[in-house]
């Protein structure tokens, strides 16, 4: 039953009939000021090489592997620094491009630690002239890596302008059954379940800077029960809130918290994470997880 995402009694180890949003859990969200600058730092720095038009340039501003997410289940992972690429020429040929900014007033970090940053922020692109022909949104997951901040991951933070209050409801509709379905079936211990959840190429980043990619199903990444059992005595997970932050038609941003649970009922990890849901024809599915630090951690206890 779905029911046993929504939540666990106070002291006993059976699930609570409630909303998802009822969350049980509820720890202060610290945010990290110091890694907040590194981050928009790093922004300015890649919007500076970006204007010079220039590859080698722009690459410095990069960490690699380097993951653009157009919605529509596609990924473009730039492993390493040579396999990046940006088209100027065409954009000058086709939409007149002279330069870009970011509207720094604008940037808006969603979660922060010592290693990573998410972050909005809004754009413009200008014509030669000075006319600016294009003003939107963009996602960037910053990380820092050697000590360096920089852009490891990009992709569209504006809804679409005619998206109305009822298709966008019908929209995170879709993409939350996703989510649901993968707790529904971790719970179960069904691994091949959770891989239904997923669309690939599939991108699991962790709270300390671990980066994974799954090419297909083959690739899993399969949930390892019993060690989870024996090392962590895992009995179950739950959601502790679960909120869309970005809706498009083919992709939905979910601000999620997820706690796991001993069997006598005590929790021992609790991670705020972004699980990016896409639309691939007609199958919802998670396809960008990235983890932040715990709020709660108590596996060594």
């Amino acid at each position: 039953m779905r029911a046993s995402l929504l939540g666990i009694a106070a002291a006993l180890a059976f699930l609570a009939q409630g909303p998802i949003e009822a969350a049980q859990v509820r720890d202060a969200i610290v945010r990290d000021g110091a890694a907040e600058a590194g981050a928009r730092q790093a922004l300015q720095a890649f919007m500076t090489e970006w204007n010079t038009a220039d590859n080698a340039n722009l690459r410095r501003a990069i960490n690699f592997p380097f993951v653009t997410v157009p919605g529509g289940g596609a990924l473009i992972i730039d492993t390493r620094p040579e396999d990046f690429s940006q088209d100027f020429d065409e954009m000058r040929a086709r939409q007149g491009w002279d330069r870009s900014s970011f509207d720094f007033d604008s940037y808006t970090p969603v979660k922060s630690s010592p290693e990573k940053v998410h972050a909005e922020i809004g754009f413009s692109r200008y014509r030669a002239d000075g006319t600016r022909y294009m003003t939107s949104r963009v996602f960037y997951i910053l990380t820092k890596q050697g000590g360096n901040w920089g852009v490891q991951v990009r992709t569209v933070a504006a809804s679409p302008a005619d998206l109305d209050a009822d298709e966008r409801a019908e929209i995170v509709s879709g993409a939350r059954q996703a989510v649901l379905d993968f707790f529904t079936a971790f719970n179960a211990g069904d691994g091949e379940g959770t891989i239904e959840t997923l669309n690939y190429p599939h991108i699991f980043m962790t709270g300390g800077g671990g980066f994974s990619r799954a090419e297909d199903a083959g690739d899993g990444p399969r949930p390892n029960f019993a060690q989870m059992r024996r090392v962590e005595n895992w009995h179950m997970s739950t959601i502790d809130s679960l909120e869309a932050s970005i809706v498009t038609r083919n992709k939905v941003h979910f601000e999620l918290i997820f706690t796991r649970w001993h069997p006598n009922g005590t929790r021992y990890w609790t991670v705020p994470a972004l699980w990016i849901v896409t639309r691939a024809g007609d199958h919802w599915g998670i396809q960008v997880r990235s983890l932040m630090p715990a709020t709660f951690d108590a596996r060594g206890n």
